[in-house]
């Protein structure tokens, strides 16, 4: 959560991609221009090569708090989130009874509490602890991250992780991706549970946005009946400020992740002229089309909702 994502703080150095044209193209994006390729779903280039940015090393340590309450889970990791002096890779915040879908760890949850899960820098994790009792919290795990063989290893139950640990107990879950309002976001989780009770459940992620702002992130959990009702709590999301990256379409501009500019589409013509790269998934693409011309506005695009995984 510290360096925000793919598109932010010049995570992706470079790009190389592979052209589609008559004769192949090896062409390398550095900088801004490597928005031309990403989060475009293979559409427009293939990529062979990948630069990231590296950051220091850091000792980590893993921990599970318990509060009474989601709001109390979420006052307290949003300060340990937002706050300069604790280090950390991950937050991630569970409404009860989200926790309690995770089999392999059930010695760790208390039933009917909300979650918090941490990565924090190994050297703050008794400072962590303390914090955590005396904001009112419990202390279920406290142990040394060693990697990906650390047993058990929180990471697997956090961002969509969670969304499968769910669907292993009730396959009528699903989940969208959304963002709130990094001071507004307690009335909005008011405003969703007012609405939807139980078939919305809060999970956030917090996260650094590409302004460099700690956002509570989220991929909730929401209970599938039909298209039309995920539809409609897509649009009251997006009515109470609540922006939806959403992942129930076919298409790239409805995920949420295309660029407002046509950039991606622009790459596509130059470096897929005939349109054999995945076709179909980028919705503006018209075959021999101009770089402007027909381009039909992002926020009037139907969503198209194909399923609930």
């Amino acid at each position: 959560m510290a360096h925000g994502g793919l598109r932010d703080f010049g995570t992706v150095r470079a790009i190389e991609v592979v052209t589609m044209e008559a004769e192949p193209r090896v062409v390398l994006h550095e900088g801004e221009a490597v928005h031309e390729i990403l989060h475009a779903w293979g559409t427009n280039g293939i990529i062979t090569k990948v630069w990231l940015a590296l950051t220091p090393a850091v000792e980590w340590a893993q921990c599970v708090a318990t509060f009474d309450t989601f709001s109390l889970a979420f006052d307290f990791s949003e300060r340990v989130a937002t706050g300069e002096g604790w280090v950390k890779r991950l937050v991630t915040v569970f409404e009860a009874p989200i926790a309690e879908y995770f089999a392999p760890i059930k010695k760790y949850i208390v039933a009917g509490k909300a979650h918090v899960f941490f990565l924090i820098a190994a050297a703050q994790l008794g400072e962590l602890e303390a914090a955590v009792k005396a904001a009112g919290g419990e202390i279920s795990l406290a142990a040394k991250y060693e990697g990906l063989r650390t047993v058990p290893l929180l990471s697997d139950y956090t961002w969509n992780h969670t969304t499968l640990w769910a669907i292993k107990v009730d396959e009528s879950w699903t989940y969208l991706q959304c963002g709130f309002d990094a001071t507004a976001a307690r009335e909005q989780f008011a405003q969703l549970k007012a609405k939807y009770g139980a078939d919305f459940l809060l999970h956030l992620e917090f996260m650094k946005n590409g302004a460099g702002m700690v956002i509570p992130g989220a991929i909730p959990l929401v209970r599938f009946t039909t298209a039309e009702r995920l539809n409609e709590m897509i649009d009251y999301c997006r009515e109470i400020g609540v922006g939806v990256a959403n992942p129930h379409v076919n298409f790239v501009e409805g995920g949420g992740r295309y660029r407002q500019d046509h950039v991606q589409l622009v790459a596509k013509r130059k470096y897929d002229p005939k349109g054999l790269l995945n076709p179909g998934k980028m919705a503006s693409y018209v075959p021999g089309g101009g770089e402007t011309e027909g381009l039909t506005p992002i926020e009037e695009m139907t969503p198209i909702t194909t399923d609930r995984t």
